[in-house]
């Protein structure tokens, strides 16, 4: 399912943005997110906000499916919607920025055999704001991660919590194909990480990690710090945080218009 929220004042066809709501991949949340639609809406946006199959009953690659599935079917309604299927954006926090960052990197070459024609559709996104995500979760066990994070991931794939050690097994391949960081390529969405320095829940070496490797493939990327920020989509209350919500915007802006 999916709410749409629209421009008071709209002049032509929009570019979009696609908001997928954190929640550890197990909470179906999409009406708690309105203020940020209406933000992006009051900036020219036409803003979706979707549900998805969640874990524990569904497993990994259920959630990315029906994120792709939502930009193909905007992409394919796109006159109806009168927005414009060449500027789509992709907006999430926490494992809501995990599938947005997905969105971003991963490509569509088994669509076009599909016998849907919206499943033929391009599911690529072309600009990506993604705040507090995991992006490596081949790393998720390690030294900084509580069980709280690894807990989700883990019933997010349908997996034991520690990784295979030979990373040629078919559990170790699994951690690595739901890891965004493993599909970054030269023909990327440009992508925004918003991350608080003091997150306890998703380290910001995922986002450091994310950002190195989207520079050695020479797309554009940036990562906004907040400095004692927290996790949630408030960055934990933290007193005067630098203006996440402006940088968001201006990304898009650069983006999508």
């Amino acid at each position: 399912h999916l709410d749409v929220y629209r421009p008071r004042r709209q002049s032509g066809s929009s570019p979009v943005v696609l908001y997928i709501h954190g929640g550890g991949f197990s909470i179906l949340s999409k009406e708690s997110h309105w203020m940020a639609a209406l933000v992006l809406a009051r900036h020219g946006y036409t803003v979706f906000t979707i549900n998805h199959r969640a874990s524990p009953r569904f497993q990994y690659p259920a959630a990315v499916e029906d994120a792709q599935r939502a930009v193909r079917f905007i992409r394919y309604n796109a006159t109806d919607f009168d927005i414009d299927p060449d500027r789509i954006g992709a907006l999430g926090g926490s494992s809501g920025g995990h599938l947005a960052t997905m969105l971003g990197v991963l490509d569509d070459r088994n669509n076009a055999i599909s016998d849907s024609v919206i499943n033929q559709v391009s599911a690529k996104v072309q600009a990506v704001v993604a705040r507090g995500a995991g992006t490596d979760f081949r790393s998720c066990c390690g030294d900084g991660f509580p069980t709280r994070y690894v807990d989700a991931v883990s019933a997010f794939l349908g997996l034991a919590r520690q990784p295979d050690t030979d990373t040629n097994s078919p559990e170790s391949q699994r951690y690595a194909e739901a890891s965004s960081i493993t599909h970054v390529s030269s023909d990327d969405a440009p992508l925004l990480m918003l991350h608080g320095e003091a997150d306890d829940i998703v380290p910001i070496t995922q986002a450091e990690i994310m950002q190195q490797a989207y520079i050695a493939a020479g797309v554009p990327v940036s990562l906004f710090r907040i400095p004692g920020g927290g996790h949630d989509d408030t960055f934990g209350g933290v007193p005067n945080p630098p203006d996440y919500i402006g940088a968001m915007v201006t990304w898009f802006n650069r983006y999508l218009r």
